[in-house]
């Protein structure tokens, strides 16, 4: 039985390997067709092209998203002892 299985696997493989696969053209936004985005500073985003900062309280709310999100990611990275200590943990990512 496992003889005969061997076989078959062995002629699937065989025969995947000699048909002809799609020509599929690449689709928008895939890694070969467009470069990698530009990571840019927090600093750079709430700053027009220009240098002059025009919404200074958008700035501000993208600041306080990235602290709290900077805080989350301190909370998640502590270390779990017990059922309480990670009861503690879910309670202050909940707030």
């Amino acid at each position: 039985m496992r003889l005969v299985s061997l076989s078959i696997l062995g002629v699937t493989l065989a025969l995947a390997g000699c048909i002809d696969w799609p020509d599929v053209p690449e689709p928008e936004g895939s890694v070969t067709s467009d470069a990698w985005p530009r990571l840019q500073p927090i600093s750079d985003l709430g700053a027009a092209p220009t240098g002059v900062d025009t919404d200074l309280a958008a700035f501000r709310t993208i600041e306080q998203r990235a602290a709290s999100l900077r805080l989350r990611a301190a909370l998640l990275r502590s270390p779990l002892t017990g059922q309480d200590s990670f009861d503690r943990l879910r309670d202050r990512l909940s707030q």
